[in-house]
């Protein structure tokens, strides 16, 4: 398994270092899904604030609910409420952040805006259906990874896990390509 788990989590780094590839983001609203070691796609879901990978309704939160994205300018990601699935929160078109150097918390989150103080909401690209990061400086990145939760089926979505050593952390890819197999509602 762990062959398996280093050869899924290598990809974008291999994907990012070959100079034939070119950026896309996906052109029709698509969801985010997050595959890693015991995480087999679960979707990224929001309560309005954090950034959450599994299912929404393990939140027991009105305002959970799976995230749908488009592209916004200087390569933001949107994200609208899918519902889909029967609730109807009261957040939209919210902007994907991902936490900077400087930033004490590591969780990803959304925001009104794609400025703040110590996180980034610009700078998504997509190479195939994998989601990665340029920073400031050109490097692109994927440092997403999963912390688990209180509740089964939910972790919370993190950036850079250079020096997080919470246990059972789990590192992720993000991909606009959902599992094979749809997953149970109760994951």
């Amino acid at each position: 398994m762990h062959v398996l788990q280093s050869l899924i989590l290598g990809i974008p780094v291999a994907i990012a270092g070959s100079p034939i590839l070119v950026e896309r983001a996906p052109t029709a609203p698509f969801g985010l899904f997050a595959y890693g070691d015991g995480i087999g796609g679960a979707p990224v879901f929001t309560d309005g604030e954090g950034a959450y990978v599994g299912g929404a309704t393990h939140l027991n939160d009105s305002e959970a609910a799976q995230v749908q994205f488009i592209s916004g300018t200087d390569n933001s990601l949107l994200a609208n409420p899918n519902t889909t699935a029967g609730n109807a929160p009261t957040w939209s078109n919210l902007t994907l952040m991902v936490p900077d150097t400087t930033s004490s918390s590591h969780q990803v989150g959304f925001a009104n805006s794609t400025t703040s103080s110590d996180r980034s909401g610009s700078g998504f690209v997509f190479y195939g259906d994998f989601l990665l990061h340029k920073n400031t400086d050109g490097d692109l990145k994927a440092l997403w990874y999963a912390v688990p939760s209180d509740q089964d089926g939910i972790w919370s979505l993190n950036w850079n896990s250079t020096d997080d050593d919470t246990e059972g952390i789990v590192l992720v890819t993000l991909k606009a390509t959902p599992p094979s197999r749809e997953m149970d509602k109760d994951t």
